[in-house]
């Protein structure tokens, strides 16, 4: 039988499917959960004994896709000085890569702000409405090169393989 820390150390062999299905996983679950009760829990669309289950998947979706994508992208920014030059290109280019689609949407998510502020005016915003966003940039923004990783990286040539 497996044991929970033998399929963790397995985890940097994983295909590439299987790590675009943990990205997929990580980055929709708790955006759903989200969604999903604001839209469908909070207007009384779908009661909550319904949601429960529902809301306890999607998060446990973004945590085993966060699992995979740190467990696959171990040491890999750490070790860069011992990498060939394909494996610190590939590195390279998840960090620019990342930290691209990070400044594009803070850019465009801080300009529809402005154009919003005026054409409205000033807006009152609760913290409450802001708990979600602080705890998705707390988990996504960090894991955010891991995850570009395990998407661009192909499957390691059959050399490679130990």
């Amino acid at each position: 039988m497996a044991t929970p820390a033998a399929l963790y150390r397995r985890l940097p062999d994983l295909p590439q499917r299987s790590r675009r299905l943990a990205v997929i996983a990580a980055f929709t679950g708790f955006p759903l959960q989200i969604l999903g009760y604001t839209f469908l829990v909070q207007p009384g669309r779908l009661p909550t004994a319904v949601w429960g289950p529902l809301s306890v998947v999607l998060i446990g979706a973004t945590v085993i896709g966060m699992v995979a994508i740190v467990g696959y992208a171990q040491g890999r920014f750490d070790e860069r000085d011992s990498f060939d030059e394909r494996q610190r290109a590939m590195v390279d280019r998840a960090l620019i890569t990342a930290y691209g689609a990070l400044t594009t949407v803070i850019i465009l998510g801080v300009g529809a702000l402005a154009v919003y502020l005026s054409f409205v005016g000033p807006i009152t915003v609760e913290m409450s409405a802001l708990t979600s966003w602080f705890i998705a940039i707390g988990v996504y923004v960090p894991v955010l090169p891991l995850a570009t990783l395990a998407w661009i990286e192909p499957n390691a040539p059959a050399d490679d393989v130990a």
